[in-house]
Formats: C-alpha cells, sequence, structure tokens
C-alpha cells in the first residue's frame, strides 16, 4: 500500500518538476533589487529587466553545493539542533502583530509579551528554537521593536534562534548581537546561529526589502528558509498540483540565489502554501488542501535532496476551540510524519499567522511532545518483549502489580500535563474540561519557574551597551 502521506508517484515528481523548470526557464520570476541581478548576471543567467530566467542545468549546479543537513548553533551546545536527514526540529510562533487573551480579548503585543514567551521557550521540554519576533510590541517603533525583542531572545533563552523577519538591517542586527554573546563574528563560527524566513511574494516575485535581507544573511552564514506561501485560486493556480508547482518554482529560485552569493550555505525549501475561502478571498490554513500540499512539499525536497520546511500548529480559529483543536493538530502531525524537518509555527499561533495566544502555545506544547513521543523510534529486543513476563503473569492475569510496571511506570507513558483522563466524576469536580484555564495556570507556572540562563557579565554588558545605541541612534 502507498504511504498516504506521500501521495505522488514517481512519475508525478517528474510531472512537477517539469512544470517547475518550465515556470523558471519561461516566465521568470522577478527579483526587484538591482544587486540581485546583477549576481545572476555575473554567474550566466538570462535577465529582462527585473525577471531571471534559469537553465535546468543552472538550478542543479546550485543545488549541489546545498548541505543535505546542517547544525544551527545555540549559546548552550547542548542544544544546538540539527536540521535535515533524519532529524526535525520544532520553531515557535513568529511575528504575530496581535495576542489573544484566555477571555478572548485582542490586543496588540507588548515588550513583556515578547519576554514572556521566551521563557516559556526557555522551560519548553519539546521546542528546539527561541524566535527573535513571537508578540510584536505596538509601544515601540518597528525599529526598535526588533532591536529589543532580538536582545530578549538571546539573554532570556540560550536556543538557536529564529531570526527576526529578513531585510537587510535584521540581517546585519542579528549577527552584530550574536558576535558578542558568542565571543567571536558570526561568520566565523563553526555553524549558523539563526535561520531566517525568506518569504516570495506570489506569484513569481520577490520584493526588494526581502532580497536585501536574503543577501546580507546569505552573506554572514545563516541558515535560509525559503518558502512561498502561494494562495491557490487567488495567487496561484485554484488546483493543488500547480499550485504545488508554483511554490516549488518560487522556493527554487531563492534558493538558487544563496548559493550563487555564497555557495554550502545552509537553505531549506518548502512553503506554507494553502487554499483560499472563494466565499471572502481569505485564507483558508486550516483546508485539507494544505496537508495535500505537505505531502508534495516533502517528496519534492527530498527529489531535490533539500532540507523541507512545512506545517505548524496553525488554525484559523479567532479562539481556543474545537476547530483550532482539530486545524493545529492535523497541520502539525502531517508535516512530521510527511518527514518535513522544520516545523515552524509549532506553539501559540491564532488566527492564520494574525495572533499569539499563551494558552494556545502551553495546549500546542503537548501536541508537539505527543507527537515527538510517536515518533520516537522503539527500541524492540527480546529483552524488552519479555515473554517470561507475559507468561508469568498468564491469561487473565494483571501486570499491575508486577516489578516490571512498577520499574517503568513514570516513564514508559506521555506524560500529559493539559489533557486528562480521569472519571466523570472527578472531571465534573475539577471542571476539568477548561483547558484553557488549566493552559492559563501553567503559563503562570513556567513563568515563574523560569531561570536565566547564564552569559558573561562582561558580553551582556556589552549587548547592552550596543542595545542601546541602536535604539538612541
Amino acid at each position: 500500500m502507498q504511504n498516504r502521506l506521500q501521495p505522488l508517484t514517481g512519475e508525478q515528481i517528474q510531472i512537477i518538476h517539469n512544470a517547475a523548470m518550465r515556470i523558471l526557464n519561461r516566465v521568470g520570476v522577478a527579483f526587484k533589487e538591482a544587486k540581485a541581478i546583477e549576481i545572476f548576471k555575473k554567474h550566466g543567467f538570462k535577465t529582462e529587466g527585473e525577471k531571471v530566467f534559469f537553465e535546468e542545468s543552472q538550478i542543479f549546479n546550485a543545488l549541489k553545493s546545498v548541505p543535505s543537513e546542517f547544525i544551527i548553533q545555540a549559546r548552550n551546545p547542548g542544544k544546538n539542533i540539527k536540521i535535515g536527514g533524519e532529524h526535525f526540529a520544532f520553531g515557535p510562533a513568529w511575528a504575530a502583530p496581535f495576542v489573544i487573551d484566555p477571555d478572548g480579548t485582542r490586543r496588540t503585543g507588548t515588550l513583556t509579551d515578547q519576554k514572556n514567551f521566551c521563557k516559556l521557550l526557555q522551560t519548553s521540554p519539546y521546542l528546539d528554537f527561541a524566535a527573535g519576533s513571537i508578540a510584536i510590541p505596538a509601544e515601540l517603533t518597528p525599529k526598535n521593536a526588533a532591536t529589543k525583542m532580538l536582545e530578549a531572545a538571546f539573554t532570556l533563552t540560550d536556543m538557536p534562534l529564529v531570526s527576526n523577519p529578513c531585510c537587510r538591517e535584521n540581517g546585519r542586527e542579528i549577527t552584530e548581537m550574536a558576535s558578542i554573546v558568542f565571543g567571536k563574528p558570526a561568520a566565523e563560527l563553526d555553524h549558523p546561529i539563526s535561520i531566517v524566513s525568506v518569504n516570495p511574494l506570489s506569484p513569481l516575485s520577490y520584493a526588494d526589502d526581502t532580497l536585501q535581507g536574503l543577501i546580507e544573511f546569505a552573506q554572514q552564514g545563516q541558515a535560509l528558509l525559503i518558502s512561498s506561501m502561494v494562495l491557490a485560486g487567488i495567487t496561484g493556480p485554484i488546483n493543488i498540483a500547480g499550485t504545488a508547482a508554483l511554490e516549488m518554482a518560487e522556493s527554487l529560485s531563492g534558493i538558487v540565489l544563496a548559493q550563487l552569493i555564497n555557495p554550502g550555505v545552509p537553505c531549506v525549501c518548502g512553503g506554507t502554501s494553502c487554499a483560499s475561502d472563494m466565499r471572502t478571498g481569505g485564507v483558508s490554513l486550516g483546508g485539507p488542501e494544505s496537508l495535500q500540499l505537505m505531502g508534495i512539499a516533502t517528496q519534492m525536497a527530498a527529489h531535490y535532496g533539500l532540507p523541507c520546511r512545512y506545517g505548524g500548529n496553525l488554525t484559523d480559529s479567532f479562539s481556543i476551540n474545537a476547530q483550532s483543536g482539530i486545524e493545529s493538530a492535523l497541520l502539525m502531525a502531517t508535516p512530521v510524519l510527511s518527514g518535513t524537518h522544520f516545523i515552524h509555527q509549532a506553539c501559540g499561533i491564532l488566527g492564520s499567522y494574525a495572533a499569539v495566544s499563551f494558552e494556545k502555545f502551553i495546549i500546542d506544547e503537548e501536541v508537539c511532545g505527543m507527537i515527538k513521543k510517536a515518533v520516537t523510534p522503539l527500541e524492540i529486543t527480546d529483552e524488552v518483549i519479555n515473554t517470561d513476563l507475559i507468561e508469568r503473569v498468564g491469561p487473565g492475569g494483571s501486570f499491575m502489580m508486577q516489578p516490571e510496571t512498577a520499574m517503568h511506570c513514570r516513564t514508559a507513558f506521555f506524560p500529559s500535563k493539559i489533557t486528562r483522563k480521569c472519571t466523570y466524576e472527578e472531571w465534573e469536580a475539577k471542571n476539568n474540561g477548561d483547558m484553557v484555564a488549566r493552559a492559563t495556570a501553567h503559563v503562570k507556572e513556567r513563568i515563574d519557574a523560569w531561570k536565566k540562563p547564564d552569559m558573561d557579565p562582561a558580553m551582556e554588558q556589552d549587548l547592552k551597551t550596543y542595545v542601546n545605541k541602536k535604539i538612541n541612534a
């Protein structure tokens, strides 16, 4: 039986590949930044104004230098994370302008929100990345908000980072801060310390500020998450196969540019493409079409030997309800089971990326833990199966009081903190149907339990001086 999470046959993979190559060769991609056009011209690519056209051989020559797996370096070496091959990683919610409180009220984000999300990340047993931008502080100017959020991520966590949005200034800032806290220029470190989301403008275009950022991050050797969000029926064809081909063309074109700038710089392909709600013209992240696109992207990335990004605990709902639970769990489990390597937006998102929620973060985190447990390889040996134990208990017996059960009862199964398994009477007495209330209590416990990770005092002072200088410039 075919693996239904990887829907394409070998012939269909080739059809989508051929379509992506035709798009890149005949239609081209608009790169709205003169320096990017100069780079393509220097390497022999055909250009017409802002448009660049790609030969298949040029694409494959560039892809040869992309590592199939790579490491993102953390301040704490024990938290270095590998992406690609058999390895996958979870990143948090990212760059949301609004926060939704437990009572359903939507408000703008604050710097305190960003700091508290960083504390949740630092205490998370399941998340692999912190983020320079989670809840965008409305009380600060955009420039100062980016600087203060990144400072919070560097000082309140010791994890690898998802960078602030892709632009030249953010690329410079993260590498300058990293040079302070790592004690040497970021380009001289063994591995990149961050990964940045680079998003084309569908269809087939890259904005100037995005390209300036791509160039800066690539020159600094930072990993690039080059992923497209095609809205099927609006910014892409209304059919899923056509949307997948367009998505792949957009992602590959950006990866080629990154390799021309700095051969070997880590790149991840994929996307966040989805259907459109044809009744409203809005996004439909939570539809089954997203699941189809995930499976296709994973197979296409494998075809090119590239790590893949897709999915997350995503929902179109603006509250924590049955819809958010259904959509988030499906959009989180499917990419992991399909073989995706980087799952961005794994905790906290509501409202089609527009908002974050502390309670949703905690609930999503439990989903992440369940998924990691589910895909952990089982140890299967004669000793583990232990037929002697089964023989000893015999037909109709109980394993509950056996010494083997006592030995492993606290570690054998997933330690759920938010979901409940109890009798109806216990559930009723403790109001255990209110998952949001349990999550709210857990948020407070986690923030109270947070301990600031170690940082050399001199480095921390240098970082503070750098930030103050940027803020007051």
